[in-house]
């Protein structure tokens, strides 16, 4: 057997190997720019978090959190004055779950949150990327903090092209 043969099969075990380990949980998060956070979005709001109510699926087979914020700022849409919505895991009892991609949220936290709200259950766009914790008056994000009138700024310029 010649060497570019060799490194050809090689090659193929290889790859074969990959995609057996890689399974239904060997999923990659593809990063969401600001513009396209915006543009998934059916909602953004600016607010804080008055609320969490989490219960086991209909399944008894995951733990999800109803959480709401009371909406101090609309930047997109047309929500009421709180807005509620779906995330995975969440504690019930003495169990508790969490996914690594699903953001945490904590009661009386200001937040800047991008939702999906056209659905029988809202749920915020990009997983933990749709989710932005505000604290004296700034942002962070990608490792930059900004003020939040610029942040709010950046999403609305995002919202015109």
């Amino acid at each position: 057997m010649g060497t570019c043969h060799r490194v050809g099969l090689m090659t193929v075990v290889f790859m074969a190997g990959v995609a057996l380990f890689a399974g239904p949980g060997g999923t990659a998060m593809v990063k969401l720019s600001l513009q396209q956070l915006t543009a998934e979005a059916d909602t953004i709001v600016r607010g804080t978090v008055t609320g969490q109510a989490s219960a086991w699926n209909a399944q008894r087979s995951a733990i999800y959190t109803d959480v709401t914020v009371a909406v101090e700022e609309v930047i997109k849409g047309s929500p009421g004055a709180t807005v509620t919505f779906r995330i995975a895991g969440g504690a019930v009892g003495d169990i508790g779950m969490r996914t690594s991609n699903d953001p945490v949220f904590r009661d009386g936290e200001q937040v800047i949150v991008f939702l999906a709200t056209t659905g029988t259950t809202a749920n915020v766009v990009g997983l933990h990327q749709g989710k932005y914790t505000v604290k004296n008056g700034t942002v962070t994000r990608d490792g930059r903090t900004l003020a939040v009138t610029d942040f709010i700024k950046a999403i609305r310029v995002g919202m015109t092209k």
